[in-house]
């Protein structure tokens, strides 16, 4: 019984999590269009990350000493801060000329890319249906971006 319950709590705590940062995306891709109304994309890139900046110092004092320095997960972090952040600017310039609704839902389809190198370089499997759910997600984005 207890096992069953750790698996729910574990269950519980990716679920949250994940709804958590569903809304923080969602936002994080609402918020920019508010911005560049006011401020080019170069200004608004500059103050978001300041915003991040600030997180990585909190998330560091609660860290403490207790920080990894593994190169080997280092250099792919920071690769994603600046991969992160040149596509945001890239949006910052989207949204700056165009809807946000539908160049939001034109970059959600993101997770093709993530899936494509996984199955790739990870030799991680999918299933049928698998495939069939990216070809619909990329098929829905197609309709919602036809003008």
């Amino acid at each position: 019984m207890g096992e069953v319950r750790g698996k729910e709590i574990v269950m519980r705590g990716w679920l949250l999590n994940s709804i958590l940062a569903l809304v923080c995306f969602g936002l994080w891709a609402f918020l920019p269009k508010i911005a560049v109304r006011y401020i080019s994309p170069k200004s608004a890139l500059v103050y978001e990350v300041m915003g991040g900046v600030l997180v990585a110092v909190i998330v560091w004092s609660t860290v403490g000493r207790g920080i990894d320095y593994d190169f080997r997960g280092i250099t792919p972090a920071f690769l994603t801060g600046i991969i992160g952040y040149l596509g945001m600017l890239f949006f910052l310039n989207a949204v700056s000329m165009g809807k946000v609704s539908v160049i939001a839902s034109l970059t959600a389809v993101y997770p093709a890319v993530t899936i494509i190198l996984a199955v790739i370089i990870l030799k991680e499997k999918m299933s049928i249906i698998q495939y069939i759910g990216i070809f619909l997600a990329t098929t829905g984005v197609v309709l919602i971006s036809y003008r």
